[in-house]
């Protein structure tokens, strides 16, 4: 008996330890958001909520419908409570295409058409989300702490301190027994 329970027990830590924070917390929402002046950033969550907090490459690139073009660059953390990321410069009057890829362990790519306005006067903010499916090649890292979210962590937690709590009680009773 105290076998099977260290089975489940070593099963259920594996499982916890394997989990991408992409699969825990079921992909992210990325949002591409544009003041209209050329100023652009980023905000990324977890499906379930959760900003994503934890260290993660975003790249932007962007090309207009002429022949200008942004050079790939890699976007500022913020350390805000929305994991948003601000790209360092400013794209010019005009449409752009703007493309946005996120290294893990998020693993995706987002794009979205920007238009950059002349004048303050006529400029529109914009915002284009993207969803980004979990995949098994992210990088693991521990969820992000907060409210709201998956359940699933919780109920392998309950269980590991269940059996736990079942081993325990089995061992003492044996340890009385004359």
């Amino acid at each position: 008996m105290a076998a099977r329970i260290g089975t489940f027990l070593a099963a259920v830590v594996l499982l916890l330890l394997v989990a991408t924070p992409a699969q825990a917390h079921g992909g992210a929402s990325v949002t591409i958001h544009s003041d209209g002046l050329g100023s652009v950033w980023i905000t990324a969550q977890w499906q379930d909520g959760h900003p994503i907090n934890e260290p993660t490459t975003v790249t932007l690139t962007a090309t207009d419908g002429a022949s200008a073009s942004v050079a790939p660059s890699v976007l500022r953390q913020t350390g805000d409570e929305r994991g948003t990321q601000t790209y360092g410069g400013t794209l010019t009057p005009g449409s752009w295409r703007v493309s946005i890829d996120l290294g893990p362990p998020v693993n995706g790519h987002c794009q979205a058409v920007i238009p950059v306005a002349t004048a303050a006067a006529s400029a529109t903010p914009t915002e284009v989300a993207c969803l980004v499916p979990a995949t098994s090649s992210s990088t693991a890292a521990a969820p992000s702490p907060g409210g709201g979210g998956s359940l699933a962590p919780l109920w392998f937690t309950l269980a590991g301190l269940a059996a736990a709590g079942a081993a325990t009680t089995l061992f003492v009773r044996r340890r009385k027994r004359p």
